[in-house]
């Protein structure tokens, strides 16, 4: 009898689980949309793309253009009382893991366990605020991007370049927008925002809790560290083609609780399936020039920083539709990309509630 009340109880918590996770997918949270405030992240990409299409280099635009549209997000962070900082450390830390990832990714074991430090480290920054995590995340990021294409130092450092260059373009943007127009552009934070310390002793005192072995976030981090570990060895021992995404979905849906990794997995593979079809419809229908893929380019990044908040599959799709638009610059074959991408990020979602299910398992065995 007890058995059969345990079980019925677990199948209670998951249809609560499932039913919240279904109601995120339909629900689209428009009070938090910014169209206006999202311009100003978009010029530094067309002006990057633009100047590179011009100097015919469209492999250092991309990256560039890769690295502005990232740290145009920390536009909208906070970590300090200059609204700039969040983007400037975010900059340094995707060029510092882009210079790690491109030399780390020749050595698989060496990438799965540096991928695997930094998936830890992003998972005890969940207990230092908002603004701190998402700095974090950018690195982790770039360093898994950067294990696509595995180079020598010399290579690291002048993609790292690139990426630093592109971020300090973006930076420059968004400072010069904010001066000339401060009203429309107005200073924004993301719904349910956690405050980062506010001095170095509350920093010290966050950095010590978070080590505690009886907080949530140690062994959140170890879990999570385990999971993009494997999920990088696992696709670079299949040979999986850009199987980078499989751990970029790793430390980008597996959170704490069942109710946000499954949302959060089942949006990010909707946008996915939706980004990726509209952008490879609007390629074959409207056979764009380098030109028009600039048009496009921007137009889809708009749309992500805009929507960033509302939905995140709204926001999963327009930043696949981004990604593909902007591999196009180098004549890479778009449902190629398209397949490859879908494929990982099934890979990555799968590992990511693996993990989540094997982390919980000592709790559902003791009832």
């Amino acid at each position: 009898m007890a058995k059969t009340k345990s079980r019925r109880r677990r199948a209670a918590e998951a249809q609560i689980v499932a039913d919240k996770a279904v109601n995120a997918l339909v629900t689209h949270q428009w009070q938090v949309w910014h169209p206006l405030p999202a311009l100003h992240c978009v010029p530094a990409i067309v002006l990057i793309l633009a100047a590179g299409l011009a100097a015919g280099q469209p492999g250092v635009a991309l990256a560039a253009a890769g690295g502005a549209f990232s740290v145009g997000f920390g536009g909208f962070q906070r970590l300090s009382r200059w609204s700039v900082t969040p983007m400037m450390l975010a900059a340094l830390g995707m060029a510092i893991s882009t210079a790690i990832g491109t030399v780390a990714s020749s050595f698989p074991i060496v990438d799965a366990i540096v991928v695997g430090l930094s998936a830890v480290v992003l998972g005890l920054g969940t207990g230092l605020g908002t603004g701190a995590w998402w700095v974090m995340l950018q690195g982790s990021v770039f360093l898994i991007l950067a294990g696509s294409i595995p180079g020598d130092w010399r290579e690291g450092l002048s993609r790292a370049l690139f990426v630093l260059g592109g971020g300090a373009v973006q930076c420059a943007c968004v400072l010069g927008l904010r001066a000339l127009a401060p009203g429309r552009f107005a200073h924004l934070v993301p719904p349910n925002v956690v405050d980062p310390p506010g001095s170095w002793p509350e920093w010290r005192a966050a950095i010590r809790r978070v080590l505690n072995p009886s907080e949530p976030e140690l062994g959140y981090a170890i879990v999570l560290g385990i999971a993009a570990a494997a999920a990088v060895y696992l696709a670079k021992r299949i040979e999986l083609p850009n199987g980078y995404w499989t751990p970029m979905t790793v430390i980008l849906v597996l959170r704490r609780g069942a109710r946000e990794t499954l949302t959060r997995g089942m949006l990010r593979m909707i946008g996915t399936l939706t980004g990726a079809g509209a952008a490879t419809l609007a390629m074959a229908w409207l056979k764009p020039s380098q030109e028009v893929l600039v048009a496009l380019s921007a137009m889809v990044a708009w749309a992500a920083y805009s929507v960033q908040w509302v939905n995140y599959g709204a926001f999963s799709t327009c930043v696949t539709a981004f990604v593909v638009f902007l591999f196009a610059f180098e004549g890479l074959p778009e449902p190629v990309i398209v397949r490859h991408r879908i494929v990982a990020t099934l890979a990555g979602g799968a590992i990511a509630l693996a993990a989540l299910g094997v982390s919980r398992l000592p709790r559902l065995l003791r009832r």
